[in-house]
């Protein structure tokens, strides 16, 4: 008769995440993400037991990303700048997962209008520069809520299109995304460049969402990154991973136009100082 020893019987069965497709990219950002959620899910073992990651084979634009997180069966978890819409078909776990880096956006431009850019001093004068901004991303309803000119595009790669073609006059990306596509579209378009002289801000928090029906997937989740903060190694990782880009695109330099999102739902943690990073208290 076989007898189980008490330690098999009471072992627990591995959490299960099953994270989009964009954590398999190269790029820094997708890079720093997994670094931290795997030191999350590890500084959570100890009470919630062994775990198993695993990525969705899909790679999927956000609308459709957001409805296969809703069903959880081929993805359910993801992180993604906040929308309303996530914050309520989904589970947010609102602690930034970059510090907030995401929302300050520098501008991608043809190089030969610096000039043009370095002689802008009012946000009101920003605003009459039209710029491009994907149709599906958090940023555009800010941009339009904030009376900018505004072009819409489907993809990075078709308004990276648009910009070269002279149908917007600059493109603003999170600073990982600026360097990266600078260098991965400059050879169709010689003179892409990084604009030198601002900087936009807009409250822009990067979460982890969870599927609904995983509440402990969350729950862990959530514990680890607290447990991550209290012993500092949430600020260690950011800056082990951003500090050279920082520094590299000037950003504690620069002129700072500040957005409001008023698309920020009142749970927001604006006012925890700790969830967010502030370039200028680092000069």
């Amino acid at each position: 008769m076989l007898v189980l020893l008490p330690s098999l019987v009471l072992a627990r069965a591995p959490d299960v995440y099953t994270i989009d497709h964009n954590f398999s990219r190269a790029d820094l950002r997708d890079r720093y993400t997994y670094h931290l959620l795997t030191a999350a899910l590890d500084a959570s073992s100890a009470q919630y037991g062994p775990y198993d990651l695993r990525t969705s084979p899909l790679a999927m634009e956000r609308d459709r990303l957001m409805q296969e997180m809703v069903l959880g069966k081929l993805v359910n978890l993801s992180a993604q700048i906040t929308s309303p819409d996530w914050e309520h078909k989904l589970i947010p776990i609102r602690i930034p997962v970059d510090k907030g880096l995401a929302g300050y956006r520098v501008s991608l431009i043809d190089g030969r209008r610096q000039a043009t850019f370095s002689a802008v001093r009012t946000l009101e004068q920003l605003k009459r520069i039209p710029l491009g901004v994907g149709r599906q991303w958090s940023s555009a309803a800010v941009f339009l809520d904030a009376g900018f000119a505004v072009a819409l595009g489907n993809s990075t790669a078709g308004l990276h299109s648009m910009l070269a073609a002279d149908r917007f006059q600059h493109f603003p990306r999170g600073i990982e995304e600026a360097l990266y596509e600078q260098g991965a579209y400059a050879p169709s378009f010689p003179e892409l460049a990084l604009e030198r002289s601002f900087v936009i801000y807009m409250p822009l928090p990067r979460y982890f969402f969870v599927a609904p029906g995983h509440a402990r997937l969350a729950e862990r989740l959530e514990a680890g990154l607290r447990a991550l903060m209290a012993d500092g190694s949430f600020d260690q990782i950011f800056h082990e991973f951003y500090d050279e880009l920082i520094e590299k695109v000037g950003l504690r330099k620069r002129r700072v136009f500040r957005l409001e999102n008023r698309t920020l739902p009142p749970q927001t943690p604006l006012a925890n100082k700790a969830y967010w990073y502030e370039p200028l208290e680092h000069k």
